[in-house]
């Protein structure tokens, strides 16, 4: 069971007030396909800074509302706001934001450098040091006289983050960035998404539907289900929630750590592993079995939660 103080789906906008810090803003944004209402009523606040992670599974609206917000179709109802300009106010509404949606392309007999000089001359941002000081913090600068043609996939989307910063967004916003990717070029997205929130003080909204990626990077959630909001909130509203989480302890003694859980009331269930103990315990309860553990001189190398994430976004689906 998960008790949440996550905001639920939202018939109305969200009040913004003087005071609150938000990057974007979606008022009641509709839009249907023929049969399909791709999204219904959505709202939402993305926290000026953070890293947004915006879940759902496949189809559920997540790239409709990235494409209306990048000008890319219209929707039916409803406004946002980007860094207080109004959709209502026209293509202006876009200036301090960029967007990868899709894979990124580029022209392919061409260098990284010398595709980042054409795309930058549409925007008036094609100086020569600010290419490359983009190239240096996306790990291609000693590749940037290179053909795109000889770079690897992952590559490639790092030189599409590396174009989508070149205009200097405050607002950035990515559609399923490691999609098509090995498990080394999601790796190296991560790593770059932190850097560029970290360095490029910019506000990341990013959308996917790999709950491990959003849980390692993201501040902020919010969960759609066929077109419709369910949740949204910070990540630490979400685990201060739920109820039960499994554990995983890798511990020196195996045997007196087992007969210890057996014993205690704050654990539900046990499970031997290979290399480690996984347990079920709720979430509140953590800090007080470390400390009886460690009163016990009942060594512990780890202590790591299992798909938080993934439960939370399961119960939901099961609710909708």
């Amino acid at each position: 069971m998960i008790e949440s103080e996550f905001t639920g789906m939202q018939e109305e906008a969200p009040i913004v007030t003087e005071s609150t810090s938000t990057a974007l803003t979606c008022y009641g944004i509709s839009k249907r396909f023929k049969t399909i209402q791709a999204l219904d009523n959505v709202s939402l606040n993305v926290p000026r800074g953070s890293i947004f992670g915006f879940l759902g599974p496949n189809g559920a609206g997540k790239s409709t509302l990235i494409r209306v917000i990048a000008g890319l179709i219209k929707s039916d109802g409803g406004h946002f706001e980007i860094l207080g300009k109004s959709s209502r106010e026209g293509h202006k509404v876009r200036q301090d934001m960029s967007a990868l949606v899709d894979r990124a392309d580029f022209y392919k007999n061409l260098s990284a450098f010398q595709n980042m000089k054409i795309l930058g001359r549409l925007t008036g941002h094609d100086q020569d040091d600010h290419i490359n000081e983009l190239l240096q913090l996306l790990g291609l600068y000693e590749r940037r006289k290179d053909k795109v043609k000889t770079f690897s996939q992952g590559m490639k989307q790092r030189l599409g983050l590396a174009q989508s910063l070149l205009p200097n967004p405050k607002l950035l916003v990515l559609d399923e960035p490691t999609t098509g990717l090995d498990p080394q070029g999601m790796h190296e997205i991560r790593d770059f998404i932190l850097r560029i929130a970290a360095e490029q003080n910019v506000t990341i909204f990013l959308s996917s539907h790999l709950l491990h990626e959003v849980e390692l990077i993201c501040s902020d959630i919010a969960l759609i289900f066929n077109g419709r909001l369910a949740a949204q909130g910070s990540m630490r509203t979400i685990f201060s929630g739920i109820d039960n989480v499994t554990v995983e302890l890798e511990v020196e003694d195996s045997d007196s750590t087992l007969s210890f859980l057996d014993g205690t009331t704050l654990v539900s269930e046990i499970k031997p592993l290979a290399n480690a103990i996984s347990i079920e315990i709720e979430y509140k309860n953590i800090p007080e079995l470390i400390r009886q553990m460690s009163e016990r001189k009942l060594n512990i190398f780890s202590v790591s939660q299992r798909n938080r994430l993934e439960n939370y976004f399961l119960s939901l689906m099961e609710e909708k």
